[in-house]
């Protein structure tokens, strides 16, 4: 039997922030230390973000929680159970 494909977490909150702190994908990509493809796959849902990753993005934007910038993520984990 063919596994079904996942669909995609799209990163709404954290596009939000993007656009509302003018941080493009090239700046936010160099900080993390990614290119700016993987950082757009990741962002779209179609690769998976490390955590690392997500705490980095997280202190980058003044949050503490990693919900605050991936609910999208956190919601979908919480689903799985």
């Amino acid at each position: 039997m063919a596994r079904k494909a996942k669909k995609p977490i799209i990163c709404k909150k954290l596009k939000g922030l993007m656009a509302e702190n003018d941080v493009t994908i090239r700046k936010l990509s160099a900080k993390i230390g990614i290119s700016e493809n993987s950082l757009t796959l990741k962002i779209n849902g179609r690769r998976d973000w490390w955590y690392w990753e997500m705490l980095f993005v997280m202190k980058q934007f003044g949050f503490t929680e990693v919900k605050e910038v991936f609910p999208e993520l956190y919601e979908s984990i919480l689903k799985a159970g």
